[in-house]
């Protein structure tokens, strides 16, 4: 039985169609922000499915189920995203409902933190993993948490954001109106936004500006090339970054922590240093429990998101709880 996975990002739309198996048969992107809302956004993503679908020469009778993966804040029990911050015009629309009257199929939506968190749990290198953390190291610092074989969900949906853990509360402003967030001090934007306005304000000559954006990529090429000011913005990340993880070890005693964007793009040059940090943050117990490793799902990590919650919207409906 095939599966439409749809994953709803504030620059583009993923729409895939695969199987229980991660396998993916075809899949389409399209720009968020020119669909203009929910109102046209959710149409041109079921048409987008449905062309697919054709292309495939497949009907909506080799589909078992749908499955959504967007921006937070959501609300699960209703499938709804509430109030998205880089997706004006999305407010309050109701995914879930939406895709399930338009393919007559179950469906299930979720934050794409958890949604990446199911997908590394079901499809990834650490499949299985009962204790899983997957942490997105990407513009922000999302996260999803398996445990003993579940996905948290939290009362309000808020689950596993650690990415809010407080560091410091002297620390830098975070948008979320903390002050030194984890991802305040590790956040790819974060971190961004610090380097352009240290080498603005102090004339820093680096090899950060080089490149064609002053970003998280950027500062890991000109740490390769020894650069001293990438290098001491490396230490400090680091630092920050293993303060981060060790929090997350002592909160969640995982099995396996996969990592995302930044750290799949650094690997050892991130790694080798937050493991010889780490002794700082966290008990020994917990760090020896703990297989750290980068997601071996990038680039289908879109994908793989939407076809993992419409996997679980057919184990619950098998189970007679959807």
């Amino acid at each position: 039985m095939d599966l439409i996975g749809i994953d709803i990002g504030g620059t583009k739309t993923c729409v895939c169609i695969g199987n229980h198996l991660g396998e993916i048969r075809t899949s389409k992107r399209i720009m968020t922000q020119p669909l203009h809302g929910s109102a046209n956004g959710l149409k041109a993503i079921a048409r987008l499915a449905q062309e697919l679908l054709e292309e495939q020469g497949m009907d909506l009778r080799q589909i078992g189920a749908v499955g959504i993966s967007s921006p937070g804040p959501i609300c699960s029990k209703e499938g709804k995203m509430l109030k998205p911050p880089n997706l004006p015009g999305w407010e309050n629309a109701e995914l879930m409902k939406f895709f399930k009257e338009a393919f007559h199929k179950p469906a299930m939506m979720n934050n794409d933190a958890n949604a990446a968190a199911l997908a590394e749990y079901q499809f990834g290198s650490s499949k299985g993993s009962e204790n899983l953390i997957y942490l997105t190291c990407s513009t922000g610092m999302g996260a999803g948490a398996i445990v003993n074989g579940h996905l948290v969900q939290g009362a309000s949906d808020t689950a596993a954001e650690v990415g809010h853990f407080v560091l410091d509360i002297h620390g830098p402003s975070c948008f979320c109106g903390q002050k030194g967030c984890f991802e305040a001090y590790c956040g790819g934007a974060a971190l961004a936004k610090k380097m352009r306005e240290e080498i603005e304000r102090d004339g820093i000559e680096t090899e950060i500006r080089k490149g064609q954006e002053i970003d998280a990529i950027s500062l890991i090429a000109a740490v390769r090339k020894k650069d001293p000011y990438a290098l001491r913005v490396w230490d400090e990340f680091t630092l920050r970054f293993a303060q981060g993880i060790g929090t997350i070890l002592m909160n969640f005693n995982p099995e396996v922590l996969v990592l995302g964007t930044i750290a799949v793009a650094s690997g050892p040059l991130l790694l080798d240093p937050l493991k010889k940090l780490l002794p700082r943050f966290a008990w020994k117990e917990n760090i020896h429990a703990c297989r750290i490793e980068t997601s071996s799902l990038a680039g289908k990590l879109s994908e793989l998101s939407g076809l993992a919650l419409a996997k679980q919207a057919l184990g619950k409906l098998a189970k007679g709880k959807l």
